[in-house]
C-alpha cells in the first residue's frame, strides 16, 4: 500500500509540473512573418477592346497619373476633337451678338421716332419682335456652345475609361497582356503595380507575448535567409485573438526607400525584452 501511495504521489506531481510549465519550444519559437508591398493594385479596363498603346514594361518606375496603357479609341478621339472645336469656336456667338446689336439699334431709332409721332406703329412692333428674336437666338447659340463643351467632356471621359493611369508612384510588377491583345474585364488585370518605398510585415504572435507592445513602437526585424535587418514600426495590433491558434495579427511598417528589403520574404521579429512567455512556477513537492 505504501508503494502504491508513493507511485500515485509521483504521478500527481508529474501532471502538475507538465500543466504548469510551458514547453521551452513555445518560449523560444521565433515570431516570423512575410513582407508585403505598401500598396499593390491590379489595373484593368472596365470594358472590352484592343490594347492600342502600352507605354511601360515590367520593372519600370512610374509616377502618379502617368499613362500606362490605352485601348483603341480613335473614333472617340475624332468625336472629341469635333465637339471641342465647336465648343471653342466663337463665330456663332459673334454672329448672333452682331445681329442683336443691329436689332437693338434699329429698335432704339424707331422708339425715338415714336416719341415724336413720326414712327409707323406696325414697323415699331416688327422691330420689337425682331429684337426679341435676336435675343433668343443669342441665348440659343450660347446654350449650344455649352452643349458642345459638355459633349466634349463626355467623349473625354469615355476616352479616360479606356485609359490606364498610375494611381500612385510605384513599380510595374507585371504586365499580363501585351500591345494589340484583345482584353475584357473578365480576363483579369492588364498591369500589376506595387509601391515598395515602405513594406508591411504581417506576423501572427502568441497573445502571451503581446504584453507591452503598442502602436508606434519601434521593433527590430531581420530576414530569415538574408543577412539584412532593419527597424520597423508597429502600425496595428489586432484586438482579437484567434481562439484556435492563440495568436493575434500584428502589422509592422518597414522603411524601404533604398530598396534593401524585398517583398514576399520571411522576416523574424525581435521582441523587446520582457515580452517572452514566462514560465509559471511549479508547486513545490511535499
Amino acid at each position: 500500500m505504501k508503494l502504491a501511495s508513493a507511485l500515485l504521489s509521483l504521478g500527481l506531481l508529474a501532471v502538475v509540473s507538465l500543466t504548469a510549465v510551458p514547453s521551452s519550444a513555445d518560449e523560444t519559437a521565433p515570431v516570423i512573418g512575410v513582407t508585403e508591398p505598401q500598396e499593390q493594385i491590379d489595373l484593368s479596363f472596365p470594358e472590352s477592346g484592343v490594347i492600342r498603346t502600352l507605354d511601360v514594361k515590367e520593372g519600370d518606375r512610374v509616377s502618379e497619373d502617368q499613362l500606362l496603357a490605352q485601348l483603341d479609341c480613335r473614333a472617340l478621339e475624332s468625336q472629341y476633337a469635333i465637339a471641342r472645336m465647336r465648343a471653342d469656336s466663337g463665330a456663332a456667338v459673334q454672329s448672333a451678338t452682331a445681329t442683336l446689336d443691329m436689332r437693338t439699334q434699329r429698335l432704339e431709332q424707331l422708339e425715338s421716332l415714336a416719341a415724336s409721332n413720326n414712327a409707323n406703329a406696325d414697323e415699331l412692333a416688327r422691330a420689337k419682335a425682331e429684337h426679341q428674336i435676336a435675343q433668343a437666338d443669342l441665348q440659343i447659340t450660347k446654350e449650344t456652345t455649352i452643349e458642345h463643351s459638355l459633349e466634349a467632356e463626355r467623349f473625354q471621359a469615355q476616352i479616360e475609361q479606356r485609359t490606364l493611369r498610375a494611381p500612385f508612384d510605384g513599380i510595374v510588377a507585371r504586365i499580363h497582356h501585351e500591345r494589340a491583345a484583345s482584353v475584357s474585364p473578365s480576363e483579369g488585370p492588364v498591369i500589376t503595380l506595387v509601391k515598395l518605398d515602405q513594406l508591411e510585415l504581417v506576423v501572427h504572435i502568441d497573445h502571451r507575448k503581446m504584453d507591452g507592445l503598442r502602436v508606434g513602437q519601434s521593433v527590430q526585424v531581420s530576414a530569415i535567409d538574408r543577412d539584412i535587418s532593419g527597424t520597423g514600426t508597429i502600425e496595428f495590433i489586432s484586438p482579437v485573438v484567434d481562439a484556435s491558434s492563440g495568436t493575434a495579427r500584428l502589422r509592422i511598417t518597414l522603411p524601404n526607400q533604398e530598396g534593401r528589403h524585398r517583398s514576399g520574404v520571411k522576416y523574424r521579429l525581435e521582441l523587446p525584452v520582457g515580452n517572452a512567455v514566462a514560465a509559471a512556477p511549479s508547486e513545490p513537492a511535499e
